[in-house]
């Protein structure tokens, strides 16, 4: 197993269920089969915490960076600007790739399809050089909305989120940029779309198909990303909807990434107050017994550096 490398000191005992509720929400919160090494369950209008686990603990995030890299060409670029592939993005075949081709003018939509349904690290890329210029320039610009945004726990050196020491995320940071991203109607309308064609010039159109497979199997899902390379395992930031109330459900390391993500979704609404949540609403789960929480983040410095998933 991966270790978790943690942004600061861990809990040094398992959280208990606030004192003041009863013994149904204990038992209710107690009753959640989670497998994800790290999770979290926000409210997305606003912002709380309804339950967590390991939800400050750094981790790979993989392609779940996505979600800042569309929320960062959004808040930069028209949807219809026009993105020339450069050599260097045609080339790239690392993780998943959709194939752009050297020199086409693809539409900075097209390019958020193809990131946020194929997960294309290729895309990814193009709309770093599209949107800021350059990549390590709009790398710049995503650590600058996660600082802003709160999430400071996080810090990226790419867009695509292919494996890096030096890039990792909370499950509660992930949550957080999420709620942002979700707050775009064009970055919500692209999460919940489960196909989309992308058409360039001179090529045979392409279907793109979302990875997202709770679309599908979850009443009220909208969005959002999926994740994997090796050193991360199955990550998924979850998002849906019900009677106008949208939760937020990201895990970590997980054995049962759709499972999990719905049974926090479904504990979330079994169990969301009828009015603003507080602090005192907050759940938390034990933490892993085989997981040391005295682990910093210091021990990035010190891991190999794997291959790139």
């Amino acid at each position: 197993m991966i270790p978790l490398l943690a942004v600061g000191p861990a809990w040094a005992a398992p959280p208990q269920p606030p004192r003041h509720l009863g013994p149904t929400h204990r038992r209710a919160a107690a009753d959640v089969a989670v497998t994800a090494s790290a999770a979290v369950l926000m409210d997305a209008a606003t912002g709380q915490v309804l339950y967590e686990r390991n939800a400050r603990v750094a981790w790979p995030p993989a392609s779940t960076t996505k979600i800042m890299t569309a929320l960062v060409a959004l808040g930069r670029a028209p949807l219809d600007l026009p993105i020339t592939i450069s050599p260097a993005v045609s080339r790239f075949r690392k993780g998943t790739a959709v194939g752009l081709p050297q020199g086409a003018r693809i539409p900075l939509r097209d390019l958020l399809y193809a990131l946020l349904l194929a997960s294309g690290n290729d895309a990814a890329l193009a709309i770093a050089e599209g949107v800021a210029g350059s990549v390590p320039a709009f790398v710049d610009q995503m650590n600058e909305e996660a600082w802003q945004l709160g999430a400071t726990a996080t810090h990226f050196s790419s867009p695509h989120g292919l494996y890096d020491r030096a890039h990792y995320s909370t499950a509660y940071d992930l949550a957080l940029i999420t709620r942002a991203a979700m707050q775009n109607p064009s970055f919500r309308a692209i999460v919940q779309t489960r196909a989309w064609t992308l058409a360039v010039h001179g090529k045979r159109p392409r279907r793109l198909v979302n990875h997202n497979r709770l679309l599908a199997r979850y009443p009220g899902a909208d969005g959002v990303k999926t994740g994997y390379v090796h050193q991360s395992g199955q990550t998924l930031v979850a998002s849906a909807t019900h009677h106008g109330i949208r939760l937020i459900a990201v895990v970590l390391h997980s054995r049962d990434v759709y499972g999990d993500a719905a049974r926090l979704l479904d504990f979330g609404f079994a169990h969301h107050p009828p009015g603003p949540v507080t602090a005192s609403d907050l759940r938390r789960s034990p933490e892993p017994r085989s997981m040391a929480p005295w682990i910093t983040r210091l021990v990035l410095l010190f891991l190999p550096r794997p291959p790139l998933a």
